[in-house]
């Protein structure tokens, strides 16, 4: 379970905090507009109204508490000040929303420590993504379903796909393995042995991969 402050309650920012609440996170949800907030609040943990780009207000939030905080506002100058004032109170992690290359730009240079774009980047991808470390990559294949990449478990290693059972115990299906160097390679033998430190690329449901990713 993963601290999460979501700033800005627009399409993105609304669907990323649903989808991290959904996932088992603590969810922080502020915005300037009552009406939105008044209609998440029952959908996050909690929420709270205000103008974020003022420096005290974000410093009202524990900043510091926050695993992740993801600035979701639209307007490009609030966005740097926003993220500037996040940096400046010490913030561990600030993932910032994008609308171009020049956006890109400047919220790195105020502080940003990863870009959001949510043309290409799905809210559920973003939420999946920062809710599970264990989870290096995604492919939504439908509302339940999807492709992971995922480490293999230590009490894997060493051991062959026939022996762990691994279709039946976990409900997961191994498609193939991803080496260090980015390689993948198909798994198609039940006689492989799972190496430690290996990444192993699964199909299965949002229920079974995060369960199998908490062992």
């Amino acid at each position: 379970m993963k601290t999460c402050l979501v700033i800005g309650a627009g399409k993105f920012g609304k669907h990323l905090a649903i989808d991290l609440c959904e996932m088992g996170n603590e969810v922080m949800l502020v915005d300037r507009n009552e009406s939105k907030i008044d209609e998440l609040s029952h959908r996050v943990t909690t929420s709270e109204i205000g103008d974020y780009t003022l420096y005290s207000n974000l410093d009202a939030l524990g900043i510091e508490d926050y695993d992740f905080i993801f600035v979701c506002v639209g307007g490009f100058q609030d966005s740097l000040v926003i993220v500037d004032h996040l940096k400046r109170l010490g913030a561990q992690m600030i993932l910032a929303k994008a609308s171009s290359s020049v956006h890109e730009r400047f919220l790195n240079m105020a502080g940003a420590d990863a870009i959001i774009y949510p043309e290409r980047d799905s809210a559920y991808t973003t939420a999946v993504e920062y809710s599970n470390r264990k989870i290096f990559d995604y492919i939504k294949l439908s509302e339940e379903d999807g492709i992971y990449e995922i480490e293999a478990p230590d009490k894997w290693c060493g051991k062959s796909l026939e022996k762990l059972n691994i279709r039946k115990i976990h409900n997961v299906t191994v498609i193939a393995s991803k080496t260090s160097e980015n390689k993948i390679s198909a798994i198609r033998s039940a006689d492989y042995v799972f190496n430690k430190n290996e990444h192993i690329i699964v199909l299965g449901s949002k229920k079974d991969i995060s369960k199998l990713t908490k062992d």
